[in-house]
């Protein structure tokens, strides 16, 4: 049966609208704490291969961070973003004029040829639920990533919150490793890294595509 995440979507929209309209362009205007832990998250999700010469759909792009983060390292790569909330997307062509945005959910019936991509990668798309319950995000999820896949022509990378940690707040989403790669390898692929190594409160996940059967 096919759920309805309207609502859901709605009111994590309105959340980071609220935020942008409070910071502006800076990390803290799409609910990253600072530049730093921003940067370091793309630095991880960005090691899922090497990203020259490579189509990259940045789903939940916001202000389009990831694609300064790409060209400071100096990777040449076709990059596309899409946001569900026109007001980011909006912001995210004023500041970088000529680079492919789209207001856009990806979950919508009709696919564009321009969602798929070699490496489809979200950063932050799933940690703050806001007031949605952990049942019906961890069912958004889990449609997120089986589309992504669907997009993906080499693999997908997205970020998560561990439940490894000291306390959690009431609305953010946290998932223990073991399940989320179980529901990979069950639904998507065997071929699955997990990145649990560096010094945050979450982890980074790869899926890559293979045409091995056995």
């Amino acid at each position: 049966m096919k759920i309805n995440f309207d609502k859901a979507k709605a009111i994590c929209r309105e959340h980071y609208e609220d935020v942008l309209n409070r910071y502006g362009d800076s990390p803290q205007g799409v609910n990253w704490a600072n530049a730093e832990s921003q940067g370091l998250r793309f630095q991880i999700i960005s090691e899922i291969c090497d990203l020259n010469d490579k189509k990259v759909h940045d789903v939940g792009c916001g202000l389009g961070h990831f694609y300064d983060f790409l060209t400071c390292k100096g990777v040449n790569c076709d990059y596309v973003g899409s946001d569900i909330s026109l007001k980011m997307i909006e912001e995210a062509k004023k500041r970088l004029s000529g680079v492919q945005f789209y207001t856009a959910d990806i979950l919508d019936d009709v696919t564009p040829d321009w969602m798929q991509a070699d490496y489809v990668i979200t950063s932050g798309l799933f940690y703050v639920r806001v007031e949605n319950s952990r049942k019906v995000w961890r069912h958004f999820i889990e449609a997120m990533l089986l589309k992504m896949f669907t997009l993906a022509r080499e693999g997908i990378a997205f970020n998560m919150l561990t439940s490894y940690v000291n306390y959690e707040e009431a609305h953010l989403f946290y998932l223990h490793p073991g399940e989320i790669l179980d529901f990979c390898v069950q639904k998507l692929s065997r071929r699955v890294a997990i990145r649990h190594d560096y010094p945050l409160w979450e982890y980074t996940v790869y899926v890559y595509k293979t045409d091995n059967k056995d």
